[in-house]
């Protein structure tokens, strides 16, 4: 009888098993989002595009660096594209962020138009099967221009994970990047990846 009450009060606890995976996916994001943001090295004046926006957590984060620049966004979900509208009302209101549905080929900027294209883990999905969707983002880019990727890989295998970061490096070098930087970070449950390149 004396374990009712016990039991009743461990019922009352508003932690619920989805409550934790989003408080736990909360924290990797805003690690994965301030390690991006340490690559961006993000001027007030600059224009940006991130690459799979998902709920619009790190274009909210990225544009508090902004004053008179401008932000873009695109994302192949309508459903992530609801969930960053709701978040960034005001900066679109605002004209500091545009967002967008679609792939990459389809965004109506000219060449040369970004000081930086980034993207955190969503950007790894785009290119882990090929390294040709990053030529259309480096036709997008200013001279001088960075493109930057930070992701951890599908896989806890340590040498896997180096053989994708090497992998897409090579990516990097055949659209042209130079300048290439691979960084690796001790991460959970994964190893994180930076890889950053310049347009020449």
């Amino acid at each position: 009888m004396q374990l009712t009450p016990a039991i009743h009060e461990f019922r009352q606890i508003p932690w619920s098993v989805e409550k934790l995976t989003e408080w736990k996916k909360a924290i990797k994001n805003k690690t994965i989002t301030d390690w991006t943001i340490e690559h961006l090295n993000i001027q007030p004046y600059q224009h940006l595009l991130e690459i799979g926006y998902t709920s619009g957590y790190t274009l909210s984060e990225v544009a508090r660096k902004l004053k008179i620049g401008f932000l873009a966004g695109i994302d192949e979900s309508m459903t992530m594209y609801r969930r960053a509208y709701k978040k960034n009302k005001k900066l679109i209101r605002d004209q500091l962020l545009q967002l967008h549905i679609g792939e990459i080929h389809e965004l109506p900027y000219p060449h040369h138009y970004f000081h930086t294209i980034y993207g955190n883990n969503s950007l790894y999905s785009y290119v882990k099967e090929s390294g040709y969707i990053l030529l259309p983002l480096v036709n997008l880019l200013k001279s001088g221009g960075k493109l930057a990727m930070v992701f951890q890989p599908g896989t806890t295998k340590e040498n896997k994970v180096v053989e994708i970061a090497e992998k897409i490096k090579q990516d990097y070098i055949f659209a042209g990047l130079s300048h290439i930087q691979l960084e690796l970070r001790d991460m959970h449950p994964v190893t994180g990846v930076a890889i950053t390149g310049y347009k020449e």
